[in-house]
């Protein structure tokens, strides 16, 4: 029996022969922070300390340990916004409105550009009877320093910022508080995803307890 004749190789419209090829495209990870942000209001005279117990008891840890973060909304008291690493497993107690938990990536490849957003207590450390103290930081070019000098650590180099010096008073019982805080604001590039990835997690400076320390990205 003859052999089947073979098939002809197609041609394209110029006459040239091609031949059919498969294309295998390899996903890329691309650096990123998966976190879910939320908003929480309690009571207008909930302090932050008692904010702040409310919300760990939630994720079973304090803020800036890992796991969340959180900051008052300045134009509504009682009410914080909250970022964790996991979805909320239930409402805090006291809590009067909770938005639904919202899932957010942030992508940290190099090179990328943000605005951001930090209040914090930023100051010198003392070790006294074994306990740490901090000395903060009053003045806009102390806290601007400060800044630009976790920026390697942090994975990021600084674009531009500027620093605004406050306070935050409140009572929490029968004690009165008064923190001397900042807020700084501008652009950053991230250089390396690994360190910052743990900075946004983690917090900065001090006193993360009162809701401070949470960097806000935005493009």
């Amino acid at each position: 029996m003859p052999d089947a004749p073979a098939e002809p190789r197609r041609r394209s419209a110029s006459g040239e022969q091609f031949v059919h090829s498969v294309l295998s495209f390899t996903r890329l990870d691309i650096p990123e922070a998966e976190v879910f942000e939320s908003v929480v209001t309690f009571d207008a005279d909930t302090d932050p300390l008692t904010a702040h117990d409310r919300l760990a008891a939630v994720f079973g840890n304090k803020a800036g340990s890992g796991y969340f973060l959180f900051r008052a909304d300045s134009s509504l008291p009682g009410r914080y916004w909250v970022r964790s690493v996991e979805p909320w497993a239930a409402w805090p107690d006291g809590a009067v409105s909770v938005l639904e938990p919202t899932r957010k990536v942030i992508q940290l490849a190099g090179g990328l550009m943000y605005h951001f957003t930090l209040q914090v207590c930023a100051g010198r450390e003392r070790i006294i009877d074994g306990q740490k103290h901090i000395d903060p930081f009053t003045t806009a070019a102390e806290l601007e320093a400060w800044f630009e000098s976790c920026a390697v650590s942090c994975g990021f180099k600084l674009l531009m910022h500027s620093a605004a010096p406050s306070v935050l008073r409140f009572r929490h019982g029968t004690q009165g508080y008064k923190v001397m805080l900042g807020t700084i604001e501008g652009a950053l590039e991230i250089v390396e995803p690994a360190p910052m990835r743990k900075a946004l997690l983690r917090g900065f400076g001090s006193h993360r307890r009162l809701g401070l320390g949470m960097l806000t990205l935005s493009t």
